[in-house]
């Protein structure tokens, strides 16, 4: 039990920076109080997926002007978790074009449905991205913020205003929509197949795992990290 808690608190300081292992290791970490021989197996094979990829490089273009754009993609796994039915939500944030911020985790309530199940991964999402824009604004700098989802029925309950049939969603998650409103932030469509959050839901293959990482401009590299140039 030690070691397990051991490999899975290395695994998730660097989730941190490796997206792709973001969705396992908080579901490794579920396990920390009293993992199985199925959660070891699991620890062991996520070892071995990092022993085989130990070095991912994520490159951020040089750009003349700060970033004026804050996008945020936002996506759900209904019902994911076979023990509780709870979901999961994910989301990216993009800075310009350079993602600086992913996150990974189980929604705090049990969707009823697929469309709320997104709607509560949107307001996760909207609040980290409005949490960034002020951060920002701190530092001096103005940004737009722009969310995406590839659910129409989370778009709906967000344009809407109250809600609808819908009773037993909670009134006080219905802030997002007076967010939309004030023009606080944007609500678009996202294509399913295009959306990096996807990552960070659930089990991909690994065409789609590099594939996402290649819309985060993340790929694996050898080798160390080359001395960096004096300026």
């Amino acid at each position: 039990m030690r070691e397990y808690c051991s490999a899975v608190a290395h695994c998730n300081y660097l989730a941190a920076d490796r997206f792709e292992i973001a969705f396992t290791t908080k579901e490794l970490c579920r396990a920390m109080a009293n993992p199985t021989e199925a959660d070891a197996k699991a620890m062991a094979r996520l070892c071995r997926f990092l022993k085989g990829l130990p070095r991912m490089v994520q490159r951020i273009p040089f750009e003349d002007h700060p970033p004026s754009i804050i996008k945020t993609y936002v996506d759900s796994d209904w019902a994911g978790c076979r023990k509780s039915r709870k979901s999961t939500s994910g989301g990216v944030i993009y800075f310009g074009e350079v993602a600086v911020r992913a996150w990974s985790g189980n929604q705090a309530v049990i969707a009823l449905s697929s469309g709320e199940a997104e709607y509560y991964a949107a307001l996760k999402g909207a609040s980290s991205a409005l949490g960034f824009q002020s951060m920002l604004r701190d530092l001096g700098m103005q940004a737009s913020s722009t969310l995406y989802t590839d659910s129409s029925a989370a778009r709906g309950i967000i344009h809407r205003a109250g809600l609808g049939k819908l009773r037993h969603l909670e009134t006080g998650y219905l802030w997002l929509q007076a967010a939309g409103k004030s023009k606080k932030l944007q609500v678009r469509k996202a294509l399913g197949t295009e959306n990096p959050a996807d990552l960070l839901t659930k089990h991909l293959s690994a065409s789609d795992m590099w594939k996402n990482l290649e819309r985060l401009s993340m790929n694996a590299e050898s080798g160390r990290t080359g001395a960096v140039p004096q300026i």
